[in-house]
C-alpha cells in the first residue's frame, strides 16, 4: 500500500513537471494531480527537491535492478540474458523522450543551484559507473580496472548526450535507427576494446 501511494505521488509529480515550468511546480499542484493532501505527500517526501529527485531515480539508475545479477557467478546463457536486459533498459530510457528532456532540465537546475540534489546526482552517477564497470567485468570476462570505469563513464555520457539532443529537438521523432545503432555499437565496441586494451593505454 505504501509503495503504491509513493508511486502515485511520483507519477503525479512527473505529470506536473511535464505540464509546468519547474519554478511553478508546487507541492499543492502535485497533491492535486495525485488526488491526495499535501500532508500525505510530505509524509513520504519532506521537501520538493527530495520528491523531484525520487522521480528521476528510475531513469538515472537504469542499471540498479540488474546489479544483483553480477554479484553471483553466472553462466554463459545468463550473461547473454543479462546483456539483453541491459540493452532493453537502455532502449526504454532513450524512448522515453519526455523523461529524457526532464532529466536534463532537472540536472541543469541542480547544477545551477548547487543544491542537495546535485550532491545526490554526483553520488548516484558514481554508483552507476561503478555498477556498470562491474557488469562489464562479468559480461566480458575482463579484469575490473580503471579501464572498465572509463568505458562505463563513456556509455553514460553517450546516453546523457542523446537526452541533451532530444531536449534540443535535433533528433528525429522516430528513434529506432539511432537506438539500434547505439546498442549495436556499444555491444561490439566495449568488449573489443576491453579485451585488446586491458590497461586502457
Amino acid at each position: 500500500m505504501e509503495n503504491k501511494r509513493k508511486q502515485r505521488i511520483i507519477d503525479a509529480t512527473l505529470k506536473t513537471l511535464k505540464e509546468n515550468p519547474l519554478e511553478k511546480v508546487s507541492m499543492r499542484k502535485i497533491a492535486e494531480n495525485a488526488n491526495l493532501s499535501t500532508g500525505a505527500i510530505y509524509h513520504f517526501y519532506p521537501s520538493k527537491d527530495e520528491l523531484i529527485f525520487a522521480c528521476i531515480q528510475e531513469s538515472l539508475l537504469f542499471t540498479s535492478k540488474l546489479y544483483d545479477s553480477v554479484k553471483k557467478n553466472i553462466d554463459k546463457s545468463e550473461k547473454a540474458e543479462l546483456l539483453r536486459e541491459v540493452n532493453n533498459r537502455i532502449k526504454k530510457r532513450i524512448k522515453k523522450v519526455d523523461d529524457q528532456k526532464l532529466h536534463i532540465q532537472l540536472l541543469s537546475d541542480s547544477i545551477k543551484r548547487n543544491n542537495k540534489n546535485m550532491q545526490e546526482y554526483k553520488r548516484q552517477y558514481q554508483e552507476i559507473i561503478d555498477n556498470i564497470a562491474e557488469m562489464f567485468t562479468v559480461l566480458y570476462d575482463v579484469e575490473n580496472s580503471e579501464c572498465e570505469h572509463s568505458m562505463a563513464s563513456i556509455l553514460i555520457a553517450a546516453i546523457d548526450g542523446i537526452a541533451l539532443q532530444q531536449s534540443l529537438n535535433v533528433l528525429p521523432e522516430k528513434m529506432d535507427s539511432i537506438i539500434h545503432t547505439f546498442i549495436r555499437f556499444f555491444n561490439v565496441a566495449i568488449p573489443l576494446y576491453l579485451k585488446h586494451y586491458k590497461d586502457c593505454k
